[in-house]
């Protein structure tokens, strides 16, 4: 198969391009309520609320104003939901982030990937971008080790899924592509 190499490889990541990646995907956070593709632990990126909420101020300031906390009971609930993979998703991509990126967009971005790939759709049709391409757009700007080990152009979440279970079991084999690719 073609090694899967993406122009931008070369380029440095100023912090404003990564905050414009990162508001350009469309965050599980803002998905439709009962829209059935994300789990409702997703709303919380993995995060204590009030670093949620930071976080939404610092990139999405007209999203942030409108929202208000819920109950700490209730966040806690979706909180606990959150499956043990995705945290360890999250430090693997935050691992394999661009040297060049800020390591707050990168730890952010991860957490969007991570959530996204716990969605029933293409992980690109889960952050809501308009194709695969935006989608290595993003990955080859900002997790560009990750986007190179992709030599076998596999679809993004068996990749980032396949390559989790590998970090637990180094000796598994590597996966083929299935019909949920992207």
């Amino acid at each position: 198969m073609q090694r899967h190499i993406h122009p931008l490889s070369s380029q440095t990541i100023p912090e404003d391009c990564l905050a414009s990646l990162l508001q350009h995907s469309r965050p599980p956070y803002c998905a439709e309520p009962g829209d059935g593709n994300l789990p409702l632990f997703t709303w919380t990126l993995g995060l204590p609320q009030q670093q949620l909420l930071t976080m939404l101020a610092e990139l999405f300031p007209e999203l942030a104003n409108g929202l208000e906390p819920l109950p700490n009971t209730q966040y806690a609930h979706l909180l606990a939901t959150t499956p043990v993979e995705f945290g360890d998703l999250v430090s693997m991509l935050c691992a394999r982030c661009t040297p060049t990126s800020d390591s707050r967009y990168s730890e952010w971005l991860a957490r969007v990937l991570a959530a996204a790939s716990f969605g029933d759709r293409r992980l690109w049709e889960n952050m809501e971008l308009r194709n695969r391409k935006e989608l290595d757009d993003l990955l080859a700007t900002c997790f560009l080790p990750l986007y190179r080990d992709n030599s076998a152009n596999l679809g993004w979440k068996h990749f980032l899924l396949a390559e989790l279970a590998k970090s637990k079991k180094p000796d598994a084999p590597h996966p083929t592509q299935n019909q949920h690719d992207d």
